[in-house]
């Protein structure tokens, strides 16, 4: 019997063994088969359900105009979710007092929380926040959609300043869930996930081809981003710092992604761009390309003292669903040769290069401004083989061209004269004087930016013509950047300033690196120099005839508000197909600078002239005294327009401050209003509530009371929305709005029987 129960004891005990040991070969055969035959399924279903260090992209920096103004911004996107449950395995005691803290917030917070979410998204009732929060803190939900629709930044940004939400998430349980998309390669894997962010210009595309553009592009299976323009150029303080999220997909396959080190935002670039300028500018030059049937034209605007540029305009005809349209230039514009013509584009400049070989042969002490040449009877002459014209020639009478008036008519014969007396045998001292006053200087506003070409005696580009056709603006390749700074030099009494686009670098609303104005030579040629060169541009503009009459070529940009002092200029273009000077097309240019006895602003202003392009039905001549001069003309009369409206405006405002105007309505509201901002009333006329508020001229306010009356159709122009519809509710009729801000019109008639029931249509405007 004891035999038997040992047996029985020592079977038992080798079935238990054998168990064990089958159920650990099991496990480690599942083990082995989930470590090498199931491991890429495993994986498939943990990068389904959890991607650690995840990447998320930080917001890109903004531009900012001269007065911290946005212009461009990144509007990114964001889901906002809440996680009611508070874990923490690591430490019990933190998760159960953290769950209490959180509840009590909650509970305390709530309505102050659901009035915030109101007032930041207006769509969705304080009342409807209630209910759904409620809802989701009851049922602790792990995932709950605190707003249903996409919100932005700066929505972000109110909302974390609201109770709780202030507080972190580790209270508030709020976490984000950014909009994201995937690019792809050719072989339709994802390469990387990005946050959905536009690009925004808030003015549309105006100054696009120099704020430039970002993009995402894929090269060889590669993600890389294609930027241009200032983007590119200060793409190290725009950019900022990526963080790491980690990305969870639920059972139902909902994505979130919770942060775990939240990116750093980029820096912001406040530009020296004038906005309102901009507008102004883009108008001018628009106006002229639409009546002129021109193919492209650009504009830039500098403030001459400090060398900032207020503004800077491309624009390029392109076709549109069979509509033409001018766009601001990008390299997306078909047949295009650049993303930026006044900073990237090298044309021979003509006539407006004039001012720079009387500036080189007066700075060089070749020539004076009282030299002279001789008048030739005829348009053409020959000089060195070559047969020079005359489009602009007049006969002054005289028989000799001063040096003043060959810039008046824009004389290439006397230019010529003017060159060889000065150069003809030592033409390299004039391309080194050309090198010295900064004609082929890079000033680095954008990387892309070309740098201009001179032909210089001894390479294989020089020719016997070279120093005469140099005079008059062949032979050399400028960009408009180049020549506007050389005329903002001479705008400056000689003193040449750097070109500045950029201020400052701004972190977090304060200066990060300061980009202050620069002299780059405060005497690039003297004084006496400048005065007498800016004499010449102004007669260009301002000189007269023998009949009295104006007869420069630049008398097109002249101004009733002040004198303006500029040169114009036309140059044949070289055709892109044969490689010749045709009459394939031309570019026409002026460039100066306002009011000419006190210079404030230097402006360059070309347009492009192709005769395919050409669909006027009178096809007069075109030059730049024609097209650019007029943009030119425009611009500087609205710019000094907007500079005296502020002087003006500046000085009432700090000696009397000008009094509000008052809408017509109800006239309690009004004196309460008025009372509070301490403004002076006299006693009502009469015992209405409704009437007309005016200006008694001793800084106070009249109030001139009437009853309406409801059978009579009241006159309700002048008034606000809100009083105007109370007021012909109360007399039956039914309201119909357009547009905001004052009542200008009124669908019936004031003053007409009332219809119970007629519809009145309200047009409005601000």
């Amino acid at each position: 019997m004891f035999r038997f129960r040992e047996d029985s004891i020592f079977r038992f005990n080798i079935l238990v063994i054998f168990a064990f040991i089958t159920m650990a070969l099991v496990i480690i055969g599942n083990t082995v088969s989930t470590m090498f035959k199931d491991r890429e399924i495993w994986n498939r279903i943990q990068a389904r359900y959890v991607q650690d260090s995840i990447v998320l992209q930080p917001e890109r920096g903004r531009f900012l105009d001269d007065k911290g103004g946005l212009i461009v911004s990144s509007l990114p996107y964001y889901r906002l979710r809440i996680d009611f449950v508070y874990i923490n395995n690591d430490n019990e005691k933190d998760a159960r007092i953290t769950s209490f803290k959180r509840d009590s917030l909650w509970k305390a917070d709530m309505d102050k929380v659901c009035e915030g979410l109101h007032e930041i998204f207006p769509n969705e009732s304080a009342e409807s926040f209630k209910k759904r929060l409620t809802r989701g803190f009851s049922k602790k939900e792990r995932y709950f959609r605190l707003y249903n629709g996409k919100i932005s930044y700066t929505q972000y940004n109110r909302l974390m300043k609201l109770p709780i939400f202030s507080l972190g998430s580790k209270y508030s349980g709020l976490f984000i869930e950014r909009d994201e998309n995937f690019i792809k390669n050719k072989n339709n894997k994802k390469l990387a996930n990005r946050v959905k962010t536009d690009r925004k210009n808030i003015f549309g595309d105006i100054g696009l081809s120099t704020f430039g553009i970002v993009r995402e592009t894929v090269k060889d299976s590669t993600l890389a981003m294609e930027l241009n323009g200032l983007e590119q150029k200060y793409d190290s303080f725009l950019c900022g710092t990526p963080g790491l999220g980690r990305k969870e997909t639920n059972r139902k396959g909902v994505s979130i992604t919770k942060v775990k080190k939240a990116p750093v935002a980029g820096m912001d670039i406040q530009t020296t761009i004038d906005t309102e300028m901009l507008d102004i500018c883009e108008n001018a030059l628009k106006k002229v390309l639409i009546e002129k049937s021109l193919p492209a034209g650009w504009a830039i605007l500098m403030e001459t003292k400090s060398g900032d540029i207020k503004a800077i305009v491309n624009l390029t005809k392109a076709e549109i669903n069979g509509k033409s349209v001018y766009l601001e230039t990008t390299n997306n514009i078909p047949n295009n040769p650049t993303p930026n013509h006044a900073l990237c584009r090298l044309m021979e400049p003509g006539s407006i290069f004039k001012t720079v070989a009387v500036t080189a042969m007066l700075a060089d002490g070749k020539l004076t401004a009282r030299d002279s040449v001789n008048a030739y009877a005829s348009k053409a002459c020959s000089f060195n083989g070559k047969v020079i014209r005359d489009e602009m020639y007049r006969d002054n009478g005289t028989g000799k061209y001063s040096m003043g008036e060959v810039l008046k008519y824009s004389s290439n014969i006397g230019m010529v004269q003017y060159i060889k007396r000065a150069y003809e045998n030592c033409p390299e001292e004039y391309t080194n004087t050309l090198k010295r006053l900064g004609m082929t200087d890079n000033y680095k506003l954008i990387e892309s930016e070309a740098t201009p070409f001179i032909t210089t005696p001894g390479t294989k580009r020089w020719s016997k013509q070279s120093l005469n056709s140099m005079s008059y603006g062949y032979a050399v390749q400028m960009t408009g950047i180049n020549m506007l700074v050389f005329y903002n030099t001479i705008a400056n009494g000689g003193v040449q300033m750097q070109p500045r686009i950029v201020k400052a670098v701004l972190k977090d609303g304060e200066i990060y690196k300061e980009f202050p104005t620069r002299v780059l030579n405060d005497s690039l040629f003297s004084k006496e120099v400048a005065d007498d060169v800016t004499e010449m541009l102004i007669n260009v503009v301002e000189g007269k005839g023998k009949d009295g009459r104006y007869d420069g070529t630049g008398k097109r940009a002249r101004s009733e508000m002040m004198k303006v002092a500029g040169k114009t200029g036309t140059a044949n273009l070289v055709n892109p197909k044969g490689g010749g000077y045709d009459g394939f097309g031309k570019m026409m240019s002026f460039c100066g600078f306002f009011p000419a006895d006190d210079p404030q602003y230097t402006l360059l202003v070309q347009t492009i002239y192709e005769k395919e392009q050409d669909f006027r039905e009178e096809k007069t001549p075109l030059g730049g005294g024609s097209s650019s001069a007029l943009v030119f003309k425009e611009i500087a009369d609205k710019i000094m327009a907007k500079r005296l409206r502020a002087e003006i405006e500046e000085p009432l405002e700090d000696e009397k401050p000008s009094l509000p105007n008052v809408k017509r309505g109800n006239l309690d509201d009004a004196e309460i209003v008025l009372g509070t901002l301490g403004m002076m009333t006299e006693a009502q006329e009469g015992d209405s509530e409704w009437g007309r508020v005016s200006k008694n001229g001793e800084g106070g306010y009249r109030f001139s009371a009437k009853e309406p009356q409801t059978d009579i159709i009241p006159d309700v122009t002048g008034m606000g929305a809100k009083d105007a519809v109370y007021l012909l509710q109360s007399c039956g009729l039914e309201s119909r709005l357009q547009g905001y801000g004052t009542v200008y019109e009124q669908s019936l008639k004031a003053g007409n029987h009332v219809k119970k029931g007629d519809v009145i249509t309200l047009l409005l405007r601000p």
